[in-house]
């Protein structure tokens, strides 16, 4: 028989904004925003339709414009309303938004991640922020999540960065170990959580393409 007093584990659907216009055009967007192209709206229905089968409680977004254009059309089917909260922004990459990697390098020279010089985890954009400071600011909300709705599927829309602090967590492993690993736009990371763990059901990217599974 199950244990009454075992914790149920909470259940985590993490899924990446779709395509937006600046990620079309190459532009870094951080705490700045443009909107969904078609393809990225192409690209969160056929993430709805791949979520239909989830019995979905609850649903929260990052606050930024593409989140909650991408969790409209996630949400809807579950008869949702996502809450935006600013735990979920992507990092904010202070001068660098807006602009190309070509605009930065030119307004900025010298500035961008160096390997051997710095960290993913601790290097900083021009008036942004470390992707230790994005886990600061996410950890404790999920955990919050976790404590609160124990046994709930809690879907959670957001950005690269996030997934990214998500996939650190749950592999044990440095963001420099596992950079090569993009999520893509609207993809779908799984996770089964209890408070202070986090476990993958199901990965954001195929079995072809996880480093992790080499």
């Amino acid at each position: 028989m199950p244990d009454p007093m075992k914790p149920k584990p909470t259940t985590l659907i993490i899924v990446r904004h779709g395509q937006t216009i600046w990620n079309a055009q190459g532009r870094w967007q951080g705490w700045q925003d443009s909107p969904l192209t078609e393809l990225g709206i192409e690209q969160a229905q056929t993430a709805a339709t791949e979520l239909r089968d989830y019995a979905v409680d609850r649903a929260f977004t990052s606050d930024a414009g593409r989140a909650v254009q991408t969790a409209e059309i996630l949400a809807a089917p579950h008869g949702l309303i996502a809450i935006p909260v600013p735990e979920l922004r992507e990092r904010n990459y202070g001068g660098y938004e807006g602009l190309t990697s070509v605009e930065i390098e030119e307004r900025f020279p010298g500035s961008r991640y160096t390997a051997g010089r710095d960290t993913r985890e601790n290097w900083r954009p021009p008036d942004g922020e470390t992707l230790s400071e994005v886990r600061d600011r996410v950890a404790p909300f999920v955990e919050n999540l976790v404590r609160d709705f124990p046994g709930q599927t809690l879907l959670l829309v957001t950005h690269s960065g996030v997934v990214r602090v998500f996939d650190s967590i749950c592999s044990g492993k440095s963001l420099d170990e596992i950079w090569s690993r993009q999520p893509p736009n609207a993809c779908i990371f799984v996770l089964k959580a209890l408070v202070g763990h986090l476990e993958v059901e199901r990965d954001f990217l195929p079995a072809t393409e996880n480093v992790l599974g080499k």
